[in-house]
């Protein structure tokens, strides 16, 4: 799914470059949708999500641990993914899931972790990752984001990381 969004996004933009026209409405002319069948979320900005990636990812440095981090919208899109150097292969793709399951619960990966023992079928749900690592980004109690941190030698430890993301975001 992501390729195809890529590819659509690439193609938009070429069309876009080449002076081409993109119509992105199914209603006919002048024809408006209804404002009362809108909703608004809110969103990071790139700004802010790498400023909580690079928040992260300085705290592992700190401590020599080599992470991957990841912060998703809040709807599981990847806003920025930074991966350390030395990061194994694997916390690139880890970091992406606890990101996205921390935003989707609204909750640290950890405390979603501890769930498993009553609903183990929660780790069956695609493109999640129920271990320490994940925490959420909320605004007035809602989720907007989900920052994930994998590699370092625990799960605590990435979390402690994401927290230190998080934080950058409060001041």
């Amino acid at each position: 799914m992501k390729r195809a969004r890529l590819v659509t996004a690439s193609a938009l933009l070429a069309l876009g470059l080449a002076g081409g026209t993109v119509a992105a409405s199914a209603a006919s002319p002048g024809q408006d949708v209804a404002r009362h069948h809108l909703t608004q979320t809110t969103h990071l900005d790139v700004a802010a999500a790498t400023e909580a990636a690079r928040a992260a990812l300085h705290a592992a440095e700190k401590e020599n641990q080599r992470v991957s981090v990841a912060v998703v919208d809040r709807n599981g899109n990847t806003i920025v993914t930074l991966r350390g150097d030395g990061a194994g292969p694997q916390s690139y793709e880890s970091a992406e899931r606890k990101a996205f399951t921390a935003v989707s619960w609204n909750a640290p990966t950890s405390e979603l972790a501890k769930r498993l023992q009553q609903a183990p079928n929660l780790k069956d749900i695609p493109g999640t990752l129920f271990l320490a690592g994940g925490a959420p980004v909320a605004v007035k109690g809602a989720p907007v984001a989900g920052i994930g941190v994998a590699g370092a030698p625990s799960g605590d430890l990435d979390e402690k990381y994401a927290q230190a993301g998080v934080a950058t975001l409060g001041h």
